[in-house]
């Protein structure tokens, strides 16, 4: 045999000798980690009130100990108000929440389940629960008046798109502009040793291996997704500009659902989008087959699911047993929510005397009850009209949210994102507009649903436009600009406080002359410039809203 052979078998024999225990050490690496994996994740199936306050429902955003570290390795872009306005809870309107070792807000979920696959993790992520968006604080005015925290009305105060702005604006931010023509770009600010070392100084532990490794390569892809759509979506502001009105125009109690959707399912841009939705009351589900303010979804699951895939959920994630079980749950808790009286919420306050009710009882009947139905004892009674779509031109609200430019296209690819045999696949038939259906830009509305807990839907009309229910029925002139943030609540007109300019809990300037603010329309009984107009009608006609 040649010598060339012979060294050649020589080398052949030692590399595969090493090939095969590469092999072999990734085959035991490989049933180490579905060992692992079985403990990482423990499946817990709650009841529908604690699945709706803190189950997981496929949104998961986050490693729990970025979610602790950020707010202080950022503080710049997450106290935007300055640091004497409160910390980052407040300042982007979420709720503390007390029990929360963790010291999360309320409404923030954590489970073992990673972003997008859906796969169990070594550390514990963050994402939401159904309680974020639909738990508020009524705040009363009065130095004395006592902060209550209410289940079902959307939250007053929550800015959950200037958030995320700060949270992506912190995570691909450098040290140093990225020069013209530089060979390789300055590091980021916050890097995963910071957040391995700031945790360990908060929390008094360590992360283990598995652990670091998991944040570390969240982190790479987090950033990864961001910088890959800069080219559509531009890069987020961050740096106390999260809460400008003219860098994130939702606001508080708003959102941009149809946004998200747009990008997620239709993989457009979705920007320059004026569709300002307020997050909805859920008190009562069982009393409205067709949900949403336009009235397009007539299935409660299907609602559900399509809110969380708003909010960030990913198919694969509600599809996990325990996520599908946390959003069905939730929506059946919500069936039987029922607002508490308003007198409750503001004891010692005398709604009207029995004469006065009973005139607004008779002003509601003749100019309300068609639309909305009554109350009759524990249960509502629908009007004609009720649960039924009054077209924009009848009603007369800005109309943005149901004529924007993908509106009819929609609800067809939401369907097909949810192949049959998935949780949350739905009929076709349950969300609107209807194949065939998609250019009637007549039939277009809002639903005309009950308004059981009505003091409790403030700020009214679907885009957040009328602060108070003396306003909404023309009793008090609109405001065209008023300011959002942690306002007080004013038990006599049924509505939020607002002053007479920009303050520390009112930073958020809301103009109804910006298109798709307007707060015109739903002149019920009569405008407020209305000959026949009667203030003491109205003035009863308050007191009985009141006690729906």
């Amino acid at each position: 045999m040649p010598v060339s052979q012979r060294r050649l078998r020589w080398l052949i024999k030692p590399t595969l000798i090493a090939l095969n225990g590469i092999v072999g050490l990734l085959l035991v690496a490989t049933f180490a980690l579905i060992y692992l994996e079985r403990n990482w994740v423990t499946p817990r199936f709650a009841e529908p009130k604690e699945a709706f306050a803190s189950g997981t429902i496929g949104t998961e955003l986050m490693p729990l100990p970025v979610a602790i570290t950020l707010p202080r390795l950022a503080s710049h872009h997450f106290l935007p108000g300055g640091p004497s306005n409160g910390n980052w809870i407040e300042q982007f309107g979420f709720l503390p929440n007390a029990d929360d070792s963790n010291g999360l807000p309320i409404g923030f979920a954590v489970s073992r389940y990673r972003p997008q696959s859906g796969a169990p993790s070594p550390v514990p992520f963050v994402g939401f629960s159904c309680a974020l968006c639909h738990t508020t604080a009524i705040r009363p005015i009065g130095a004395t008046a006592q902060t209550k925290v209410v289940t079902g009305p959307g939250s007053v105060s929550l800015n959950l798109f200037a958030w995320v702005d700060a949270l992506q604006a912190a995570l691909i931010e450098r040290v140093a502009l990225i020069e013209e023509g530089a060979r390789s770009p300055p590091p980021y600010r916050v890097s995963a040793e910071a957040i391995f070392d700031k945790y360990r100084d908060i929390t008094g532990s360590s992360l283990g291996m598995a652990e670091q490794l998991m944040v570390s390569l969240w982190l790479r892809q987090f950033r990864q997704r961001i910088e890959d759509g800069l080219p559509r979506f531009d890069e987020p502001f961050g740096h106390g500009k999260s809460r400008m009105p003219t860098v994130t125009p939702t606001g508080p109690t708003r959102t941009l659902p149809f946004r998200t959707l747009i990008r997620t399912v239709l993989n457009r841009p979705g920007n320059g989008m004026t569709v300002y939705t307020k997050i909805a009351a859920v008190f009562n589900q069982s009393l409205r087959p067709r949900a949403q303010f336009d009235g397009s979804i007539a299935d409660l699951d299907a609602r559900s699911s399509i809110a969380a895939l708003a909010a960030g959920a990913t198919v694969t994630n509600m599809a996990l047993p325990e996520i599908a079980h946390n959003i069905k749950q939730a929506s059946k808790y919500t069936e039987t929510l029922s607002a508490p009286a308003f007198e409750e919420l503001f004891p010692g306050t005398v709604v009207a005397t029995t004469d006065i009710l009973a005139r607004g009882k008779d002003v509601y009947r003749t100019h309300c009850f068609a639309c909305h139905g009554d109350r009759t004892g524990d249960a509502w009674k629908p009007g004609p009209r009720t649960n039924t779509i009054i077209p924009i031109t009848e009603i007369g609200t800005d109309p943005d949210r149901v004529t924007f430019r993908h509106y009819g296209e929609l609800p067809g690819r939401i369907h097909n994102l949810f192949e049959p045999g998935h949780p949350f696949y739905f009929d076709r038939d349950k969300i609107f507009p209807l194949p065939g259906k998609e250019d009637d830009k007549a039939s277009r509305g809002y639903v005309a649903g009950p308004i059981d807990g009505a003091y409790l839907r403030a700020p009214f009309l679907h885009n957040a436009s009328v602060m108070t229910l003396s306003e909404l029925i023309n009793l008090e002139p609109r405001r065209s600009v008023f300011y959002r943030g942690r306002n007080r609540y004013d038990p006599q007109r049924a509505g939020f406080v607002s002053p007479a300019s920009a303050d520390r809990n009112h930073y958020f300037r809301f103009d109804t002359t910006v298109r798709g603010n307007a707060n015109t329309g739903h002149d019920y009984p009569w405008t407020f410039n209305d000959p026949e107009r009667s203030e003491e009608d109205l003035r009863a006609l308050l007191a009985y809203l009141k006690t729906l």
